[in-house]
C-alpha cells in the first residue's frame, strides 16, 4: 500500500475510534483552538457529505439558546422585540433593517407578512459565537458524534471537533474508565470547493520533525507515539497562522475529503 493511502486511512481513522484512539492518528490539543473573537460560522459546511468509502457524514447548525427559550416562545404574539442582553452579546444587525441596539436591549419591528420572522431574531440574537456543528458519522453497525466549532485565522478556516459530551457519556455510561479520560480537541485545516470539503491536519511525525529542525516552539506532551499540544489557545494560534499555508496543511493527497450528496 502505498504511502499516501496509509496517510489517508490515517487521518480517515480519527473519526472511526471513540475519544481515547481519536487523537491517535493527528495532533490534538488540551485547549481549544478558537477564542469568541475569531470564532464564524459557515452554513455551506450544513449537509450530508460522503468521502471515498461511501462513509456518510451529516453536518448540522446548532444554535445555543440557553436562557432566551422563553422569550422565543411568546414571538407569536408580539410585533415588536425588546429584550434584556448581557453585555457581552454580540448582535449583528443591517443598518436599514429597522432594528436598534444599545448596550442594555434590543428593540425593533420584525414582521414579515404580519408575523414575526424567526429566521431574522435568530440571525440578531444568536452571532456566530452561540453557534457550532453536530458532526454525526454513519459507520455500517456504529454512529458517532462529534461538535465542531469553526475560526478565521489569518485568512484559513480551521474546524476544532471534539466528541459530543452527550454522546460520549452514553457510550462510555457502563465503564470504569469514564472518569479518568479527557477529550481533547482535534483541528483541521478546512476549504470548502463548490461540492467538496477538504481536511487536513498534522499528523505526530510532521510535528515532531518541526521540533526538531527549531522552526516550531509549543509546549506538548507524548502519549505512546501521540502528541498532545499543552499549550494556550493564543500559541495554537500562531502555530497554526505560521504552518497554514505549509505543505501538511494543503496535501491532496494526504487530506480526507468528503463530497456532498444533500
Amino acid at each position: 500500500m502505498k504511502t499516501e493511502q496509509i496517510k489517508r486511512i490515517k487521518l480517515f481513522g480519527i473519526f472511526i475510534i471513540l475519544l481515547v484512539a481519536t487523537q491517535s492518528c493527528v495532533v490534538s490539543s488540551l485547549h481549544p483552538l478558537y477564542t469568541d473573537s475569531d470564532r464564524v460560522h459557515l452554513d455551506e459546511l450544513d449537509g450530508v457529505w460522503v468521502d471515498e468509502d461511501k462513509t456518510r457524514y451529516e453536518i448540522t447548525t446548532i444554535v445555543d439558546t440557553t436562557d432566551m427559550a422563553d422569550m422565543l416562545e411568546k414571538m407569536e404574539s408580539v410585533s415588536k422585540l425588546k429584550h434584556k442582553v448581557g453585555s457581552k452579546l454580540k448582535v449583528k444587525y443591517k443598518p436599514n433593517s429597522g432594528v436598534s441596539v444599545n448596550k442594555d436591549s434590543i428593540t425593533g419591528q420584525l414582521v414579515v407578512n404580519g408575523a414575526l420572522d424567526h429566521k431574522q431574531i435568530i440571525h440578531y440574537l444568536y452571532p456566530d459565537t452561540r453557534k457550532h456543528y453536530q458532526i454525526k458519522i454513519f459507520f455500517e453497525k456504529d454512529t458517532s458524534i462529534f461538535d465542531g466549532v469553526l475560526s478565521k485565522l489569518n485568512g484559513n478556516y480551521f474546524l476544532d471537533v471534539i466528541p459530543n459530551d452527550v454522546f460520549l457519556e452514553e457510550k462510555l455510561a457502563e465503564s470504569p474508565a469514564i472518569g479518568m479520560l479527557l477529550p481533547t480537541h482535534m483541528f483541521f485545516r478546512i476549504e470548502v470547493k463548490e461540492d467538496q470539503l477538504v481536511l487536513n491536519s498534522i499528523e505526530p511525525d510532521d510535528f515532531k520533525k518541526l521540533l526538531k529542525s527549531n522552526r516550531v516552539r509549543v509546549e506538548y506532551i507524548e502519549r505512546d507515539d501521540d502528541v498532545i499540544i499543552t499549550a494556550p489557545t493564543e500559541d495554537i494560534q500562531k502555530f497554526l497562522i505560521k504552518f497554514a499555508d505549509s505543505k501538511m496543511f494543503n496535501d491532496p493527497d494526504e487530506a480526507l475529503i468528503l463530497k456532498r450528496i444533500k
